[in-house]
């Protein structure tokens, strides 16, 4: 499924990071700058097809007016499978997210906090790719993601690379900021609504809860989460001269 990217940030992850066939840069005609230049000497040392366009032509393709004269052309990511090495580091499984917009949120935070890789459970998010890419800055197509076909395929895998799960769900829990996270884990997250199931949480190593500031019994949204226990995570790593 041939998809269309807009703006540069876009362009520039998808084609630094080479992990989708890219068809096509496309240009608005008479627009120069370094960033198009580079964006430019990419797509030839790449062998992408490069085209100028007019702005009318350009506004009339995009899905926005946001797009600052830039489009590509490209294809759905592939969804790789848990690979058969051992993967180390943070990594973090997400669940029950169905907003693309919060999907890119919160690939700009794991990315941006050091995560080595996201997990998520198989689904078709073809058509939301660009709003996914759009508002994680680049990020989602920077970050490595693997792609599960159930709970009982994470559980399997990290028991066999022998990393401790380790998950946000409240009952039995320890605060974040009193766990002492190892080098390498892997943090499942669920949605504000259903949580996680049942197999990640019987399963789960160690179980955490944020504390509030003060007395409040909702949930917060799973990208708020996200940030606050990443940037716990690039804290303890600072302080243990862990972090890269």
């Amino acid at each position: 499924m041939e998809l269309i990217f807009e703006g540069q940030i876009s362009a520039k992850a998808l084609m630094e990071s080479k992990q989708r066939k890219i068809e096509t840069l496309i240009i608005q005609k008479e627009k120069r700058s370094r960033d198009i230049g580079y964006l430019k000497a990419l797509a030839s040392k790449n062998g992408i097809m490069i085209q100028t366009w007019s702005r009318e032509e350009i506004d009339a393709y995009a899905n926005s007016k946001s797009h600052g004269g830039i489009l590509v052309k490209a294809h759905q990511r592939p969804q790789k499978p848990l690979p058969a090495q051992k993967l180390t580091g943070y990594l973090c499984m997400i669940d029950g997210v169905e907003d693309p917009y919060n999907l890119g949120s919160i690939a700009r935070t794991l990315y941006a906090s050091g995560c080595e890789a996201l997990i998520l459970k198989k689904r078709d998010w073809s058509t939301a790719e660009p709003t996914i890419l759009k508002a994680s800055a680049g990020a989602f197509e920077r970050l490595p993601i693997y792609w599960i076909q159930n709970e009982e395929e994470l559980v399997t895998y990290l028991k066999t690379i022998q990393i401790p799960l380790v998950i946000a769900h409240r009952d039995q829990a320890k605060s974040v900021y009193d766990y002492k996270f190892p080098k390498s884990f892997c943090l499942a997250i669920g949605g504000a609504m259903r949580g996680l199931k049942a197999t990640l949480i019987q399963n789960a190593d160690q179980n955490l809860v944020l504390d509030y500031g003060r007395e409040f019994r909702y949930a917060l949204d799973t990208a708020s989460v996200c940030s606050a226990i990443s940037f716990e995570i690039v804290r303890q790593r600072r302080n243990h001269h862990e972090y890269q």
